[in-house]
């Protein structure tokens, strides 16, 4: 803030840097339950029942409904206090403040804490001032060791971030600073730059001597954590019917009470105005069973009580019941049906075979061999093997990742630390401060055989510079763009060059064609349909300095790459998810994959663990984007045949053997603003991106040629024909990504005919995103249908939200990315979830019956004892409701759930013929007997009704 005035401003319109959740104290709350509606009832019983003289009955409700209150005032104070202790934060931080925005000691928005830190930077100087004074616009200095108390951008440095409380995934993180690009910062797409409220620093890391500063963008309910807290406590409505038409048939039984009043009207009698007045009310207090709410919630209660020991966790209650009528259910691949680690299957590597063509090496199980150990110690070797594609590829395995080491221990992605651990390489950090250039490099990577030579050069001048490769630059992955990327300098010549990996088919879409190897998708589909989860790596040496590494936009260099080759990496079913989903197509409950993984491999995975029946025939839709014209083509896939891997190649050649100079401008980025090589004339760089498409066109059509081992002869464009029309088989069908965006575009509301068909028969969708995610499942609610979804807990947390059921796999007791969080981290708890909440809803619904009858039958005996002038007595009520009714309610929803799921469902409607017929028929059959059972009592002889309105027997 460059002002006291811009200062206050910003402080008025945002507030305290703070989420204050309101706490009304214990009075507030117990006036808060005494005012609902169901209590308002209560108590005007109570009143109604002392006035009549039922003084035991009226005390023992009393007792009753006073605990309960007291239950649920200790239950809503005890969830207030744990969100508040959840939210609130304040500790002191670091903000930077110009000199003229006034002495902050003065100011009635800043409240320094402690001795204030001062460091005059361009007329500014960093305050110690408390966290709650923070307004979006303020540079602040990172707290290491601490909780972030507002959600920032990272400016400069970096910093390992814990971000298990909002996420639930235990694996920390690593944020880089915002990139000097003249892109718009973007909360949800730039989310590696961005540190949110609420989350752990455990460890910043600067950039030479400079401070790990941010800016703050979001404070107090704005901020991610804020809205969390928002959605606790004020949940998404309820649509579950049962909770609907429960409403409307207490509605129902509360005309019932109408019907009692004409009856007494239609049965004058001779009392007075105010006790006739008392009999009608009383009429109403028992149609509606004052009990009825407590015996509602026992039956969740105790599903809840037997989900706890079998270490699944529910923040919310209600979503209980709504799990015993899911129908659809969906599930991430990785780490949910799959392994959570990824173990290295092996590689392919590409080499050029002659000037214009590549092909695949034989396949290796690992890399060790790939370098010969002289290269490490010998010049002449390492200038012979240097631009080697084996060569390349290790230093690709070892330097493009996000990993970072925390206490000694590898920290990032599983995938990143098992492929680097593949490489036997050691990744080394500097220490923190110093002004040497090397030391401004994030991380240095170097096979573990030259450690030994590292150690015994590295401090003395005139011997052979240690093999290292450092990281100057990372782009971080991110789902739009599929791929991730590292500016890495060979420290022993010094030259930098770009590692990006991604997956394969955006890797072969911005290489060189003459680079991808002919049969490029056959090799992809041969690994991604055994299951294995594949990923491209490619490389492009840089002619730029050090500033312009940290300066160009990934757009620029991010093209005309050299394909390397494929890691292949094998991700194992885990043994439960086979028997889980066979269970789930038992009961006729749907199961549906969503993964941004490769459709090949999301298939091989649903086949696998029998998602997709062995017997059906697959089709997979994919968007077909041309200059003008966009639309949807049917593939249908074909099962792969196994066998040996291709014949290899002859021995790879060095890419300066054909013909391809270190130097050539096509490969290389100079000072120049835009980054075109300033000696190559227009006409000559508009004729080589003119024979490169050329080139690309060819070779795609040879790869469509080869593309046939996994597709059939005949593709269908989505005209209203489709390919499984005129097929009598079984069919299964599979989206990507892309191509669900373009239909849900078509028909947002998912309410066409079509959409519907296609929904309801797709078992995969790959590549999608996780806000495509979250869009799948309110496609399938659309569809008159509970969906639930189980993931991770990360990628996962907008659909887990967005699913009427969301449960994650984290080792978190309670995360609030979910309704359910399970410790077991397989989809077993999916099984064990949906028995408890058929057997809550179930008891429930029972329950609810039971008590509408009990109340109906009371309702009858009292109308029929009112025409005569008498009522049950004081311990006749206590009787009935306490001793009789009551213990019925609990012993029933204690029934525990079914070992199996069946295909048949309990109801969830309470309006429907079978409900309704088995309620009226009970209460005709109670009628029909009490009205006859007055009757007799009436005729017979052996009783009388004085004018006192005393019983005797009639002497005959």
């Amino acid at each position: 803030m460059r002002s006291a005035t811009e200062y206050n401003s910003a402080f008025a319109l945002h507030g305290p840097c703070q989420i204050d959740v309101p706490y009304k104290g214990v009075w507030g709350i117990f006036v808060d339950e005494v005012l609902s509606p169901f209590y308002i009832f209560q108590v005007a019983s109570v009143v109604l029942w002392v006035i009549d003289e039922y003084y035991f009955y009226s005390a023992s409700i009393f007792i009753m409904s006073f605990v309960s209150v007291l239950m649920e005032i200790a239950e809503t104070r005890a969830n207030i206090l744990n969100v508040r202790a959840m939210s609130a934060y304040e500790c002191p931080v670091n903000v930077l403040r110009w000199s003229d925005a006034g002495n902050p000691k003065e100011g009635a928005f800043y409240e320094p804490v402690g001795e204030e830190q001062k460091a005059v930077e361009d007329n500014a100087e960093f305050l110690e001032v408390s966290s709650t004074t923070l307004v979006p616009g303020d540079i602040i200095e990172i707290p290491q060791g601490k909780k972030m108390p507002c959600d920032c951008v990272l400016l400069s440095g970096g910093a390992i971030i814990n971000e298990a409380m909002l996420t639930g995934e235990s694996i920390p993180v690593l944020k880089t600073s915002l990139p000097f690009i003249n892109d718009i910062y973007d909360p949800e797409n730039d989310k590696k730059y961005t540190i949110y409220s609420g989350t752990d620093v455990i460890q910043v890391r600067p950039t030479g001597n400079a401070r790990v500063c941010a800016l703050v963008v979001k404070t107090g309910f704005t901020t991610v954590k804020g809205e969390l807290v928002r959605s606790i406590l004020y949940p998404k409505p309820s649509k579950f019917k049962f909770d609907s038409d429960s409403y409307k048939f207490l509605m129902v039984m509360l005309s019932f009470s109408v019907v009692g009043l004409i009856v007494q009207l239609l049965n004058p009698q001779n009392i007075s105005t105010g006790r006739f007045i008392k009999k009608c009310l009383d009429l109403i207090t028992i149609t509606v069973p004052p009990s009825l709410p407590a015996a509602m919630t026992i039956g969740t209660s105790f599903a809840l009580a037997r989900l706890k020991k079998r270490q699944i966790f529910c923040i919310s209650p209600p979503k209980v019941n709504m799990a015993g009528k899911i129908s659809v259910f969906c599930f991430d691949k990785t780490g949910t049906l799959t392994e959570e680690g990824l173990s290295v299957y092996g590689f392919r590597v590409s080499a050029m075979t002659s000037e214009m063509e590549s092909g695949f090496s034989k396949f290796y199980p690992r890399v060790k061999g790939f370098q010969p150990p002289k290269m490490y110690t010998d010049a002449e070797t390492f200038e012979a093997y240097k631009d080697r594609s084996k060569t390349l590829m290790v230093e690709a395995l070892a330097s493009c990742h996000s990993i970072t080491r925390v206490d000694g221990e590898l920290i990032g992605d599983p995938l990143d630390i098992e492929m680097f651990n593949s490489t036997g390489w050691i990744l080394d950090e500097p220490e923190v401060g110093g002004d040497d250039p090397n030391e401004m490099i994030s991380a240095f990577v170097m096979p573990n055989e030259a450690q030994r030579n590292y150690d015994w050069t590295k401090n003395m001048e005139g011997e052979l510079k240690p093999y290292q490769v450092g990281i100057v630059r990372r782009f971080d992955f991110t789902s739009k763009l599929q791929r991730m990327s590292v500016i890495v300098q060979n420290l022993r010549n010094s030259k930098y060059r770009l590692y990006t990996k991604g997956s394969p088919e955006k890797i072969m879409e911005l290489s060189r064609p003459e680079t991808i190897p002919g049969n490029f998708m056959e090799v992809l589909s041969k690994y991604t349909q055994k299951g294995c989860r594949v990923l491209a790596l490619a490389t492009r040496p840089l002619n730029i300095n050090y500033l312009q590494c940290q300066k160009v936009g990934r757009e620029l260099i991010e093209k005309k790459l050299i394909f390397l080759g494929f890691l292949i990496m094998q991700n194992k079913v885990k043994e439960v998810t086979p028997y889980v989903i066979s269970t789930l197509e038992q009961a006729d409950i749907r199961s549906v994959m969503v993964t941004g993984d490769n459709a090949y491999t999301a298939i091989s995975v649903a086949r696998e663990c029998r998602m997709i029946p062995l017997h059906h025939r697959i089709y997979m839709c994919d968007l077909i984007e041309e200059s003008r014209k966009k639309y949807l083509k049917w593939i249908p896939i074909e099962q792969l045949e196994e066998g040996d891997d291709d014949d290899p190649v002859p021995e790879e050649v060095r890419w300066n053997e054909l013909g391809y100079d270190r130097k050539d401008p096509a490969l290389e980025v100079s000072s120049a603003p835009e980054y075109i090589p300033q000696h190559i004339s227009d006409s000559l760089a508009a004729q080589l991106e003119k024979t490169s498409q050329s080139i690309r066109k060819s070779q795609i059509a040879s790869m469509a040629r080869k593309k046939r081992t996994v597709l059939s002869d005949e593709d269908y464009v989505d005209e209203g024909r489709y390919p499984w029309d005129d097929v009598g088989e079984a069919y299964s069908l599979v989206f990507t990504g892309k191509s669900f965006d373009y239909l849900m575009k078509s028909d947002p509301t998912a309410s066409q005919e079509k959409t519907k068909k296609l929904l309801r028969k797709s078992a995969v969708f790959a590549r999608m995103s996780p806000d495509g995610k979250a869009l799948l499942i309110d496609a399938l609610q659309s569809q008159n249908q509970l969906v639930g979804m189980c993931g991770d807990g990360a990628n996962d947390c907008v659909a887990l939200k967005a699913a009427d059921v969301g449960i994650s796999l984290s080792e978190a007791e309670a995360s609030i990315a979910a309704p359910f969080t399970s410790k077991t981290p397989d989809i077993s708890c999916v099984i064990k979830l949906l028995r408890e909440g058929r057997a809550a809803l179930s008891t429930s619904f029972v329950c609810f019956k039971y008590m509408a009858l009990y109340s109906m039958i009371q309702f009858t005996s009292a109308t029929i004892l009112y025409s005569m002038s008498i009522n049950l007595t004081d311990w006749q009520f206590m009787y009935s409701d306490i001793l009789i009714i009551f213990p019925i309610a609990v012993t029933m929803s204690w029934t525990k759930a079914a070992s199996t799921l069946s295909k048949q469902q309990p109801l969830n409607t309470l309006i429907c013929w079978t409900v309704l017929s088995s309620i009226l028929g009970q209460i005709t059959i109670v009628i029909l007997f009490q009205v006859n059972l007055a009757c007799c009592l009436d005729r017979a002889l052996l009783y009388c009704l004085s004018a006192e309105m005393v019983c005797s027997p009639r002497i005959c």
